[in-house]
């Protein structure tokens, strides 16, 4: 039963790193070490946490999922999972392409992924509020770091 666990979370941890080996290879690559210049912007190294913890939150609920009858609802996470890993491609990757901020991209890509975790809770709250809401957090996160968007595009006189 533990071992199921684990599994869960290390496919989560997959995604998140598989999706993104191939980002830096293609010349997508964020700003490292550079100094927050927003007062409320975490340094870039919580960012990273920040997602394995999320994405730790995903395994966990996959793993309660698969305990169940309705197992096949963990497609949902995995739909979550794959949409938060592409982060880079989705903004840097347009951004280059377009010549348009990666900042917007980031601030619509925010949005979506606000949009499809709100559809993703609402999907599991019937099947189990145990897994909707530790999916919850993904939106807590994703809102935040729309806010520290909307205050880079202000830095940058895009707003």
């Amino acid at each position: 039963m533990i071992w199921t666990l684990i599994i869960s979370i290390l496919i989560f941890y997959g995604i998140l790193i598989v999706v993104n080996i191939p980002a830096p290879l293609i010349g997508l690559n964020f700003e490292s070490g550079q100094t927050p210049r927003l007062w409320y912007a975490p340094p870039g190294y919580v960012i990273p946490i920040i997602w394995f913890v999320l994405f730790t939150l995903l395994g966990i609920g996959r793993y309660n999922l698969i305990q169940t009858e309705f197992g096949n609802y963990q497609w949902w996470l995995f739909g979550l999972a794959f949409l938060c890993a592409t982060y880079a491609y989705y903004t840097l990757g347009l951004a280059k392409m377009t010549n348009i901020s990666a900042l917007w991209f980031g601030l619509f890509g925010n949005i979506v992924v606000i949009l499809f975790t709100a559809l993703v809770i609402y999907k599991l709250l019937p099947i189990s509020k145990t897994v909707a809401f530790m999916t919850l957090p993904v939106i807590v996160w994703t809102t935040f770091a729309s806010l520290i968007v909307i205050g880079e595009l202000k830095l940058e006189k895009l707003i």
